[in-house]
């Protein structure tokens, strides 16, 4: 199979500071987004990330649900969609030992790779470029979208006042995962994204409908959150189009996915411990 990753793609991969989100699901084609910095290039068009806090990533792979979907998101805000089947996980042997001496891994005494994930990658999408200008647009169109969706609350789903302060912030990094068509997870950046109460977020459809996604009524997506704050959160709930410019997400499920309790479900007013 010929190489498929650009040279520019490679590069931004070795770069271990580059936010890279990894899509899985599980049998149900239940989307899961984490983000996982590790992914690099290891040779040709296999890929390989060092795992260390992924539990219900690696779950879904090792029940055999090998599709697996990355984003790649530069500083600048280009960005790159990679769909890729999982190969295998590795612990001490030559895949092991790549990852292990990568940076990350090899200075950091407080971060230990339990294992070597390999996957193939399949196809990549054309680079993607946002402006800060573009990021603006869709803040203030969600903005403006939350008087067309009414407040609900339930008793499950409710993200508490840290989640909801975060996903406030308009520089804050949100990432929407879905299953597709042909059954591979994939994500785009959604920053158009903004509570309208506990359990319900408004979404700006710009960004999905210029890669040509049309997401169905119901469908199951996942949301990372990530700020410059040394906390990350994911979200869980079904998509609800409400018209072709704006859209509701029904928040079921919420999870911290980051120390000290990465993979803890924190939905309000029930906490119950749970796997990312």
């Amino acid at each position: 199979m010929d190489e498929i990753l650009s040279n520019e793609l490679k590069e931004t991969l070795s770069i271990f500071e580059t936010p890279k989100f990894m899509i899985t699901k599980n049998e149900e084609d239940e989307p899961n987004s984490a983000l996982v910095m590790t992914w690099t290039v290891y040779q040709g068009n296999q890929l390989v990330y060092g795992d260390f806090m992924g539990h219900k990533t690696k779950q879904n792979l090792e029940k055999g649900n090998d599709k697996i979907g990355l984003l790649v998101l530069k500083m600048n805000l280009d960005n790159w969609n990679i769909t890729a089947k999982f190969d295998s996980y590795h612990v001490a042997d030559e895949v092991y030992e790549f990852m292990a001496m990568t940076p990350l891994f090899r200075y950091n005494q407080y971060t230990n790779v339990r294992g070597a994930g390999l996957a193939e990658a399949i196809w990549v999408g054309e680079k993607q470029g946002l402006s800060k200008m573009s990021v603006l647009l869709t803040y203030l169109r969600a903005r403006l979208s939350k008087r067309k969706v009414s407040d609900r609350a339930t008793g499950k789903g409710r993200m508490p006042p840290a989640v909801l302060d975060r996903f406030n912030m308009m520089a804050a990094v949100k990432i929407l995962g879905y299953v597709d068509s042909s059954g591979f997870p994939r994500a785009f950046p959604a920053f158009g994204m903004l509570p309208a109460s506990e359990n319900l977020l408004v979404v700006d459809r710009s960004e999905e409908r210029k890669r040509g996604i049309d997401l169905r009524d119901g469908q199951r997506v996942a949301v990372s959150l990530v700020t410059q704050e040394p906390a990350a959160f994911q979200v869980k709930g079904e998509f609800k189009p409400i018209d072709r410019k704006t859209a509701a997400i029904v928040i079921d499920k919420v999870y911290a996915c980051s120390l000290p309790r990465p993979g803890l479900r924190i939905d309000q007013p029930l906490l119950e411990p749970d796997s990312r």
